[in-house]
């Protein structure tokens, strides 16, 4: 992406329990994608209610202002639901839909915002900016498609690119799903402890000879 200042990555998100917690997605093109249900239908997931919430978006990502009606609005959630489709194809182990393929690609065919020299101050239109999003998810889903990966916590289907230097990240979140694994297994570990000491449990005879 092309626009002056590299994005901000990673956003908070609210889980159903009132709680906040930090998610970094991994690229900004699955930052898009998740203002947005990722296509499993949930309203609560929808960031963009009104034209200010994407040219908000994109101000606190770029440093750029931008105009938005309804109609770039549906244009954006347009291309978005295509990057999000592809994403949880790719997480899940399925072909990337041509359908959603085509989207993108018709996207990240427009002009972007081009580099100029000089003390210019950068005023895109949301088409570019889209442009630029579309390019860039083209980018991971083309190079970086085996670091998309779906969240290992129970119940929960968080997609991220794992840019990790050993590439073995497993969580959407180690405050969220990462401490939940800890502490269950942490209290699994607790329960065995407790059943070896605990009277009347069967334990080994320290002798190691036959009673």
């Amino acid at each position: 992406m092309t626009l002056w200042t590299e994005p901000a990555v990673g956003q908070w998100f609210v889980s159903n329990d009132g709680v906040r917690w930090w998610f970094d997605s991994g690229d900004i093109s699955l930052d898009f994608a998740y203002t947005g249900s990722m296509g499993d239908g949930r309203p609560e997931w929808e960031y963009w209610h009104s034209p200010e919430d994407a040219e908000a978006w994109v101000l606190a990502r770029f440093g750029v202002p931008v105009s938005v009606t309804q109609a770039d609005l549906r244009s954006a959630k347009r291309l978005r639901d295509a990057v999000a489709g592809l994403v949880t194809d790719v997480s899940q182990g399925r072909p990337q839909r041509p359908d959603h393929q085509a989207v993108v690609n018709r996207y990240a065919a427009r002009p972007d915002v081009a580099p100029q020299l000089g003390d210019v101050d950068p005023q895109p239109t949301i088409d570019q900016v889209l442009a630029g999003l579309a390019r860039e998810a083209v980018h991971v889903l083309g190079q970086h498609a085996d670091g998309i990966r779906e969240c290992g916590g129970d119940n929960c289907a968080i997609v991220y690119l794992d840019t990790s230097r050993s590439a073995n990240r497993r969580w959407c979140s180690m405050s969220r799903c990462g401490n939940r694994h800890k502490v269950r297994e942490s209290r699994a570990r607790q329960a065995a402890a407790r059943s070896t000491t605990e009277p009347g449990t069967d334990r080994p005879d320290p002798t190691g000879e036959p009673e």
